[in-house]
């Protein structure tokens, strides 16, 4: 491998990690930020008035047949 042996290929290996460091560190924080939504309680809330309301509607489908 031949990286660095130049300053022009260290520019580059800069310029790369300048680029590319900062989209995977927005990626790391993404994902722990979407991961954590799971124990959120408004949104354990959400999902149960979902589940009840999604109960009630298939009751009410069921009485009607």
């Amino acid at each position: 491998m031949s990286l660095a042996y130049t300053a022009d290929a260290w520019t580059e290996a800069i310029v790369a990690l300048s680029i590319f460091g900062p989209v995977a560190v927005a990626i790391v924080i993404t994902i722990v930020v979407l991961r954590g939504k799971k124990n959120d309680p408004d949104e354990q809330r959400m999902r149960a008035d979902q589940r009840a309301y999604e109960e009630r509607k298939r009751a009410e489908t069921a009485r009607k047949d």
